[in-house]
């Protein structure tokens, strides 16, 4: 009897990363599915905060009905001012960081120097940013000083017409640097034929970006936002530090309604409710934005 020559069947290609994702994956999914679960219960159940588990009451939807219509529940004061807050934030802080760079994407000296000293708001920690930043709009702050010098006049930034707007701008000193420094890599990556061509065509500035820079740019600028607006919906150390969501409501995001809710109030079903409604938005909006640059994508 001969031998048969038999060829060795080929492992797919995608087997071995599998296998190194599988064990940090089963964790990370296990222990967020949990919580998951978790969080949905409790927002199901009547249960003051400190009482053991055993001690609630199971009552259903009623605590989602109470956020969503009750005359006393102040969520859809709340989702207002997070709505203003994320479009005041992402906004300023995207043409910002573009215009700028745009600018920087140049050769000239101390380019490097400049960009290492934009990382400086990023790194800081959120809890430092809150209180430079509740330093700066104090009445006799620096921000009132300099508006004292132009106009003679001093602002009560710590009232209710200006609260969200000094948080609003603290948050664009602190993270323009982050779109400079992705959109800034994203344009030094850009091919250079399709601008040697359009220069010979003898197209304008203008029309070279808004033509050529513009289009190529937009999946990294979807990208860029899909991660800031993730961070932005959930952001809460940096407010709380300024003004603790007050005064009133005037500051408080949906994250700082889910701790006044449920550590203030001591009420864990209404405060899980609520972050649960935060999750759902969160995840619907950013799959709407994914959804969006994967069409770009297709499109370029």
């Amino acid at each position: 009897m001969t031998a048969r020559n038999t060829i060795p069947r080929r492992r797919p290609e995608w087997l071995a990363p599998a296998v190194l994702i599988l064990p940090a994956f089963a964790v990370v999914f296990t222990i967020a599915a949990y919580s998951a679960f978790s969080l949905l219960q409790l927002s199901t159940v009547k249960l003051t905060f400190g009482e053991p588990f055993r001690n609630a009451e199971t009552v259903g939807l009623q605590n989602y009905q109470w956020l969503l219509t009750n005359q006393h529940s102040t969520f859809w004061a709340t989702l207002r001012v997070t709505v203003t807050y994320l479009l005041g934030t992402l906004i300023p802080e995207l043409l910002l960081g573009f215009a700028i760079a745009l600018l920087l994407n140049r050769k000239m000296r101390g380019n490097s120097l400049f960009t290492a000293v934009l990382v400086i708001p990023i790194v800081l920690m959120p809890s430092m940013v809150g209180l430079i930043g509740r330093l700066y709009f104090s009445y006799d702050g620096l921000v009132n000083y300099f508006f004292d010098i132009l106009t003679g006049i001093r602002h009560n930034w710590y009232g209710k017409d200006l609260a969200l707007l000094a948080v609003i701008l603290v948050d664009v000193w602190e993270w323009t640097p982050f779109f400079i420094l992705i959109l800034l890599a994203g344009l030094q990556t850009l091919p250079v034929e399709p601008f040697e061509a359009a220069r010979v065509d003898g197209a304008s500035r203008w029309q070279s970006f808004t033509l050529i820079t513009l289009p190529l740019m937009l999946p990294l600028v979807l990208t860029t936002l899909i991660l800031r607006f993730m961070d932005v919906l959930r952001l809460f150390d940096v407010i709380f530090v300024m003004f603790a969501g007050g005064p009133g409501t005037t500051t408080t995001t949906l994250p700082l309604y889910v701790y006044r809710t449920t550590l203030v109030q001591r009420d864990v079903g209404r405060g899980s409710a609520a972050s649960v409604m935060l999750i759902v938005i969160i995840v619907s909006l950013t799959v709407i934005l994914i959804k969006a640059r994967e069409r770009i994508k297709f499109e370029a």
